[in-house]
């Protein structure tokens, strides 16, 4: 264990797109934030699960259309 503390972020107000801008205007990654940071995006995979289920629906599909088209 380390006996470094968790270091929890300093509040910030929110990030406005400017008057009249589109909202994505607001959540440039290449703009610096009021801390001199640069965004943090985090990358979120699906489970093992989701692909499993996704293979299950595609087989179903081929093996119903094969079967019902077919005939």
């Amino acid at each position: 264990m380390s006996n470094a503390k968790h270091m929890l972020p300093a509040p910030t107000s929110p990030i406005l797109a400017p008057l009249g801008a589109s909202a994505a205007e607001a959540s440039r990654p290449d703009q610096l934030l009021e801390d001199d940071k640069y965004h943090v995006y985090e990358a979120n995979p699906a489970p093992w699960w989701v692909g499993l289920v996704w293979l299950c629906f595609f087989v179903f599909g081929v093996i119903y259309l094969s079967l019902n088209l077919g005939s």
